[in-house]
C-alpha cells in the first residue's frame, strides 16, 4: 500500500515542517533564481509537495534517495522533497566517477537516484534500483520525473521523526571504501539554527551558490531560506559567470572554498564587474593562502568570514566573523578559525584525552546537537572519532589567549622530521605569503636519512621570474628546521571533485616519478 505523507509532521521541528513555516511568511517573494528562472516561496513549496506526496507514495520511510547532478533548481526541490518524505538522502558530486558511485551504491543500496544527462553514464544499472533522469522523461524502475511533478495530493499520515535519518554524507576513505556519515532530521536542525543564531542572514539577502549543492552550498540554502531570502544557482560554477551575476543580480552573499577565492582575486577582468552590493563573503573547508586573504581584503574590504566544520560535525562548529580577522594590531589572522558556533563546545586535547594548555597543539574535540550519529554500517570507525559523547575531528589547532582557535594541519598528515614534529599546514601559509605564490601545498615524504622530510608544491602567478631555490632561501630564516627539503613548481596543484587540492595525487605523483 503507498504510503502517505503528513506535512503537519507530529514529531518535532524538522526542516520540513520549518520550511512550509516560511513559506507562509514569505510566500510570493523570490527564493530561487536558475538562469533565466525563478521561483517563488510559494512555487517552490507547490514543486516539493508534489514530488514529496509521490516519493512517499512509492518508497518506505528511510528509503535511501541518491542525487547526482550538476548546481540545478530539481537538486533543491529534490533536497526539500526528501526531507519531508521522511526518506534518507545521499548526495553524490555531479563530477564522481563511476567507481565511487558503484562504491556508495554496494554500500547503502539507495531505492532511487535522480541525476541529469552529465550523470547518466556512470549510474549504476542494477535490478531494483529506480533510475530517474531530471532531464527529458527518461526513467528506469518508475514513474518518470515528470510523472512525479505531476502527482495530485494525497492524503496524508506521519512523516519523519527529528531522531529519524535525513541522510548520508559521504567521505573519502582511507582504506578506499568511502564512509557514509549519518545525519539525523535533529542534527541538520541543529546545523540551521546554529547558522541563524551566529552568522550574519538576514531576508533581504540574494545569495549566490557557486560551489556543488552536493556540499557545503546545499546546506547553506536552507538557513537562507528560512530567513526569506532569495538563492541564486551559478550553473557551471565559473568565477566569470558568478562575478557577473554579482552585478547583474546585486548579489550580497556569496560563499566558496578558498581554491576559488583564489581564482576570483586572480581574475584577469574582475575589476570590470560591478561587485559592490557584496557585503558578505564565507569561505572555509580547506585552509586559505596567504596571499589570497590579503588579496581578497584589498579587493572586498573586511567582509570575509571564514566557516569550520567537517562532515562529521556539518558546517557549524567554529566561525571567524569579518571583526575578527584581524589581530590587535591590525593584521590578517592566518590559519584562525575562530571561536565556537554559540551552541557549540569545542575542546583540544592530547592523546590521552586531556585538555592541551593555551598556546599548544591539540586535537579539536566536539559536543553538539549537530554531531554525527555514527558511519553507516562501520561500527568499528565509529567507535574510534565518538568517545564518551565528543567527536574526535583529526584536526589539529591551537587556543589564543583571546579564545581564537588556529589551526596546524590534519593529526594524520602531521610527520616527524628527524625527530620533530612538522605540521604542513604551517610550511603552507609561509609559502603563500611570498610574492607570486598563489597556492601551496606541502606532504610528507619517506626519507632514509630523516625519516620524512617535507615536500613542497607551489603554483606562481603567470609570467612569474620565481625559482625553487630563491622561495626557499626566503622561507627559511622563518621555519629553520621546517623547511622543506625540495619544493617543485607547478603550472597549477591538481583538485579533486570538490575543488580542494588533492595531496593524495600529488604524492601519488612524486612517488611514480621518484621509482621511474
Amino acid at each position: 500500500m503507498a504510503r502517505m505523507l503528513d506535512i503537519n509532521y507530529g514529531h518535532g521541528s524538522t526542516t520540513g515542517r520549518l520550511m512550509s513555516q516560511a513559506v507562509q511568511r514569505f510566500g510570493p517573494r523570490t527564493a530561487l533564481i536558475a538562469g533565466e528562472r525563478s521561483w517563488s516561496f510559494d512555487a517552490f513549496e507547490a514543486i516539493v509537495s508534489k514530488l514529496a506526496d509521490g516519493l512517499a507514495g512509492r518508497l518506505s520511510l528511510g528509503s535511501r534517495v541518491a542525487l547526482m547532478m550538476g548546481n540545478r533548481a530539481d537538486y533543491l526541490f529534490l533536497q526539500a522533497a526528501i526531507e519531508r518524505a521522511g526518506l534518507v538522502r545521499v548526495p553524490v558530486n555531479g563530477l564522481a566517477t563511476a567507481h565511487d558511485v558503484a562504491l556508495i551504491d554496494a554500500d547503502c543500496a539507495p531505492g532511487a537516484i535522480f541525476h541529469d544527462r552529465a550523470a547518466a553514464a556512470r549510474i549504476p544499472t542494477r535490478d531494483g534500483l529506480w533510475r530517474i533522469c531530471v532531464e527529458g522523461d527518461t526513467a528506469h524502475g518508475g514513474p518518470s520525473y515528470a510523472e512525479l511533478l505531476a502527482t495530485e495530493a494525497a492524503a496524508h499520515c506521519e512523516g519523519p521523526r527529528l531522531d529519524d535519518l535525513a541522510s548520508i554524507n559521504y567521505t573519502s576513505g582511507s582504506s578506499g571504501r568511502p564512509k557514509g556519515v549519518m545525519l539525523t532530521h535533529r542534527n541538520w536542525a541543529a546545523v540551521y539554527r546554529n547558522m541563524l543564531i551566529d552568522r550574519d542572514i538576514r531576508a533581504d539577502d540574494t545569495i549566490a551558490h557557486i560551489g556543488p549543492l552536493t556540499h557545503a552550498s546545499g546546506a547553506y540554502f536552507t538557513p537562507w531560506f528560512l530567513r526569506g531570502a532569495a538563492n541564486l544557482l551559478i550553473e557551471g560554477g565559473s568565477v566569470e559567470a558568478l562575478l557577473a551575476a554579482i552585478e547583474r543580480h546585486r548579489v550580497t552573499v556569496f560563499t566558496c572554498v578558498p581554491t576559488v577565492l583564489t581564482r576570483i582575486v586572480n581574475h584577469p577582468r574582475v575589476a570590470a564587474f560591478d561587485l559592490s552590493s557584496l557585503r558578505l563573503i564565507g569561505y572555509g573547508a580547506e585552509p586559505i593562502p596567504r596571499n589570497t586573504l590579503v588579496r581578497a581584503l584589498d579587493l572586498f574590504g573586511p567582509i570575509l568570514e571564514q566557516n569550520y566544520g567537517l562532515t562529521e560535525a556539518m558546517m557549524t562548529c567554529a566561525t571567524l566573523p569579518p571583526r575578527d580577522h584581524f589581530d590587535a594590531g591590525g593584521r590578517p589572522r592566518l590559519g584562525a578559525i575562530g571561536r565556537p558556533y554559540s551552541f557549540v563546545e569545542i575542546v583540544l586535547r592530547d592523546q590521552a584525552g586531556s585538555p592541551v594548555p593555551v598556546g599548544e597543539i591539540g586535537e579539536i574535540t566536539v559536543r553538539s546537537d549537530h554531531v554525527t550519529v555514527g558511519y553507516w554500517g562501520m561500527p568499528e570507525a565509529t567507535e574510534r572519532v565518538l568517545r564518551d559523547g565528543w567527536l574526535w575531528s583529526g584536526d589539529l589547532a591551537r587556543l589564543g589567549e583571546d579564545g581564537i582557535i588556529s589551526l596546524a594541519g590534519r593529526s594524520k598528515d602531521m610527520l616527524i622530521s628527524g625527530g620533530f614534529n612538522i605540521y604542513p599546514q604551517e610550511i603552507e601559509a609561509t609559502l603563500t605569503g611570498c610574492a607570486d605564490v598563489i597556492e601551496a601545498a606541502v606532504i610528507g615524504l619517506p626519507d632514509p636519512a630523516w625519516g620524512e622530510i617535507a615536500v613542497g608544491f607551489v603554483a606562481l602567478a603567470a609570467g612569474s621570474p620565481r625559482r625553487a631555490d630563491d622561495i626557499l632561501a626566503e622561507i627559511k630564516p622563518r621555519l629553520g628546521i621546517r623547511t622543506p627539503k625540495r619544493l617543485v613548481i607547478l603550472d597549477h596543484l591538481p583538485k579533486n571533485a570538490n575543488g580542494k587540492v588533492d595531496k593524495r595525487a600529488l604524492r601519488a605523483a612524486n612517488l611514480e616519478a621518484e621509482e621511474s
